[in-house]
């Protein structure tokens, strides 16, 4: 009898521990989310189209009549340095006056401070438009010459020192398809919160500088070839930047 006593007491003692340890484990989520949301600019200010008017690195004024481009294949990378998760299906089309956030759903409780993305469409989906979703060609981001995407497109008009008249960039080819990685300000732990979002900006102005120099009126079309490569090599440095993580 004493020995049941005992036992009787000692369960109702470690009663409260076993009720929070089970707690604790159904308080950790198993999977979380995180926002992008991504604000146009043009150098400090919010780009509008047709409405703003700009100056370019080079010194010419600038206006923005439309700007689309793909960011792919978007992956979080752990604190260890290892991939630890990569969004399925990973086509978003961001357009300004469009879509300009998208979310990206069940991934797995953990710690990650870099985010990895690519500007334009991979070699697999790039040589096919027969696709749904932000490669549906309907988008008017396939090629209407040529099987592909248009990886960036920006159309507008300037004035320069010596000329004005319109712009006309649109980027695409194997080559011009940008891999970038962004350092997180603040680490992303799903283990404590299960939402995140991550606030991002594009300065236009980057598109024409670093580490080409564009100036308007030696260059203001481009599609494929060197116009189009050296926009490329611009918009993977110094284009996208992280604002804050909240």
């Amino acid at each position: 009898m004493k020995n049941t006593l005992i036992r009787l007491l000692l369960l109702v003692l470690a009663l409260p521990l076993l009720l929070t340890a089970c707690s604790d484990d159904n308080d950790t989520p198993a999977t979380g989310t995180l926002q992008l949301n991504i604000q146009n600019m043009a150098g400090t200010e919010p780009l509008l189209l047709e409405e703003g008017t700009y100056t370019s690195p080079s010194g010419d004024t600038y206006s923005v009549s439309n700007l689309k481009y793909y960011i792919s294949n978007v992956k979080l990378i752990s604190s260890n340095g290892q991939t630890t998760f990569a969004e399925p299906e990973s086509y978003q089309l961001i357009a300004q006056g469009g879509k300009t956030s998208f979310e990206l759903k069940d991934i797995p409780a953990g710690t990650y401070d870099k985010v990895e993305l690519a500007i334009g469409v991979d070699e697999t989906h790039n040589h096919s438009i027969d696709q749904e979703g932000d490669l549906d060609p309907s988008n008017e981001m396939a090629w209407d010459w040529d099987t592909g995407y248009k990886f960036l497109s920006l159309t507008g008009a300037y004035t320069g020192d010596t000329r004005s008249g319109v712009l006309v960039f649109h980027v695409g080819g194997d080559a011009n398809y940008k891999t970038i990685t962004l350092d997180l300000p603040m680490a992303i732990n799903l283990r404590e919160q299960a939402a995140y979002e991550l606030n991002l900006q594009a300065d236009v102005n980057e598109l024409f500088q670093g580490p080409n120099l564009i100036d308007f009126d030696v260059m203001n079309s481009g599609g494929h070839g060197t116009g189009a490569n050296m926009l490329a090599e611009n918009y993977s440095n110094g284009f996208l930047k992280v604002v804050e993580v909240k």
